[in-house]
């Protein structure tokens, strides 16, 4: 026999005869029969735990690694969706269709449409079990070496007040003359010889492409994919992965909070400053917003878009103005006012080639800032602090007292100083690389 007399482990086995039907008071007088079996069986039950924890923490560790391989590869078929979406691979007949993977049974889908004068790429990707989804805005590099370009006119470009170059300005052959406006006479900074180029005949045109692109969001040919409501909740968010909401609006809009993909349409729109937009694209004839106002807004007008003080766009931001065409000579504008703040592009278009249709105008205070991308068809009004490249074919300088055609006043203008970090609407031909301005959900 095993056992004779007392149990030598006493304790041990006093707990392990705590789950058998026998007392553990009773192994004091009683010789335990058997008890091999039993402890045979008891150390059975303990190894069978133990080794079916094994398996568990070994399949759970298997299942962690199976997740996370297919969450990198999804993540990977993600950067692959963008990187074609900017090859020439990816084509019309491929857009917003699933594409699947050769290599294995995942599928991509690429989904590329404007917002605003920004390209958005909308990519998702999914296996059998996951999907994964991500949207971008795109722009073109901006560049570091033009501040400033107008068409060559045959005639001096007045100067007043402080002028300030720092990259190469383009301005007409007869070169540049000293005037004095508004009290203020001219300050030449010495390195404005070294940046002073010939401009050309032209400026050059934008993508009528681009222009295409611009007018279906103008004319909302989309809607009927889109998801239209007269309501929403002060706030709201809607993911680029779903459909668009189209929000109608008359009148002025206050104490809103609205996020992502939400397009507000109407035909004259005043924009509080108790209102929040992010990445929310406006479409309408006539914007305006109101002193104080602060976000991150795409704009689409026909008519107007004026800022009212102390506004701030944060990047990316675009304002876009493109007039319906008339055989009236009418002039449209975008007014940015004092102390206004605006980071990323500012474009005023004009489809027309007929000297007596519609005029474009673009008037930059002179307390104003804008960092990124200005470019006018015609006229623009240049004063103030530009970190960025400027386009026009005219300059137009706009004071309370009168109106001088080809001068600027009181103008600094430094497309270095953000060039590393910010991309410009892409509205010349699509050759150039595009830089990610912001990626979203």
């Amino acid at each position: 026999m095993f056992f004779k007399g007392r149990i030598l482990f006493y304790p041990l086995l006093k707990k392990l005869l705590k789950l058998l039907p026998l007392s553990p008071t009773a192994i004091n007088n009683v010789k335990v029969k058997g008890g091999a079996l039993y402890i045979a069986i008891l150390v059975s039950i303990i190894i069978g735990i133990i080794l079916c924890m094994f398996i568990m923490i070994a399949n759970f560790n298997q299942r962690n690694v199976t997740k996370y391989a297919q969450a990198s590869q999804l993540n990977f078929n993600l950067q692959s969706a963008f990187e074609m979406a900017q090859s020439d691979y990816f084509t019309e007949e491929k857009n917003n269709k699933w594409i699947k993977n050769t290599l294995n049974e995942d599928s991509l889908k690429i989904k590329k449409m404007y917002w605003g004068a920004y390209l958005l790429i909308t990519a998702q990707t999914k296996n059998r079990h996951h999907s994964l989804s991500q949207s971008g805005l795109y722009g073109s590099v901006m560049p570091s070496d033009t501040g400033l370009m107008i068409s060559d006119n045959s005639r001096p470009v007045g100067l007043s007040g402080a002028i300030v170059f720092k990259a190469n300005c383009y301005l007409p052959k007869a070169g540049i003359k000293g005037v004095f406006i508004e009290g203020q006479s001219f300050i030449n900074s010495p390195q404005n010889t070294g940046f002073t180029k010939i401009s050309p005949m032209q400026i050059p045109l934008v993508d009528k492409g681009i222009i295409e692109e611009i007018k279906q969001q103008q004319n909302n040919s989309n809607v009927y994919l889109d998801s239209v409501v007269s309501f929403l909740p002060q706030n709201y968010d809607q993911s680029f992965n779903n459909k668009t909401i189209v929000f109608e609006v008359s009148g002025q809009l206050n104490n809103m909070h609205l996020k992502n993909n939400i397009k507000i349409i109407g035909k004259n729109i005043e924009i509080s400053n108790t209102c929040t937009l992010e990445n929310v694209l406006i479409v309408c004839d006539k914007v305006k917003f109101k002193e104080g106002f602060k976000g991150k807004v795409h704009v689409i007008a026909g008519d107007s878009i004026i800022t009212e003080k102390k506004c701030e766009f944060n990047y990316p931001s675009s304002f876009v103005l493109l007039p319906k065409e008339s055989e009236t000579n009418t002039l449209n504008w975008i007014d940015i006012n004092e102390d206004c703040k605006f980071y990323g592009g500012i474009l005023a278009l004009n489809k027309s080639d007929n000297q007596n249709s519609t005029k474009v105008f673009i008037k930059l205070n002179g307390k104003c800032e804008v960092n990124g991308f200005i470019y006018s068809s015609d006229y623009l009004h240049l004063q103030g602090k530009m970190n960025a490249t400027i386009i026009c074919d005219k300059l137009l300088l706009k004071t309370p007292s009168a109106v001088y055609e080809n001068h600027m006043l009181a103008c600094e203008i430094d497309p270095k100083k953000y060039s590393h970090l910010l991309a410009i609407p892409q509205i010349f031909k699509k050759t150039a690389r595009l830089m990610c301005c912001q990626k979203m959900n």
